[in-house]
């Protein structure tokens, strides 16, 4: 089992008006595209309401998660899953006017870190290469 998990959600817990359509696209974009690493999966989860203070809203996890490979078994060309995910929290960006957080989780400890927003339409994917840690691809 891999140790990490790349998750992009939409920032945010207001999501009630536009769940439906941004889920639609998740699992379109899913079936549609053919993957180096293995398949994502369509999260949509809502955190517990308990203890929170009038006018708080839950934590709401919508989005895509992706099984990273462990460091050092990373088959070639791998990133290329994480960056079509990028481009298309940018698309959505762009077409829903709301912000994408992509982030890693550990699959032992469950702790997960944020790490890239994408606020535009064209995410800085060299940005996130680094962000990750993955080395910029050798031209030549």
């Amino acid at each position: 089992m891999s140790k990490h998990t790349l998750f992009a959600y939409v920032d945010g817990a207001d999501l009630h008006e536009i769940e439906g359509e941004l889920e639609a696209e998740f699992v379109d974009f899913v079936r549609n595209r053919s993957w180096k690493l293995h398949i994502p999966w369509v999260v949509n989860q809502r955190g517990c309401t308990q203890g929170l203070r009038d006018g708080d809203l839950p934590t709401w996890d919508l989005g895509l998660n992706l099984v990273l490979p462990d460091i050092g078994h990373e088959p070639e060309g791998w990133f290329s899953d994480v960056e079509q995910i990028a481009k298309l929290a940018g698309e959505l960006h762009s077409q829903f006017g709301r912000d994408f957080v992509i982030g890693i989780a550990d699959t032992k400890t469950g702790i997960t870190e944020d790490l890239f927003d994408v606020d535009s339409d064209t995410p800085d994917l060299a940005l996130l290469r680094q962000v990750i840690g993955v080395e910029p691809p050798k031209i030549g």
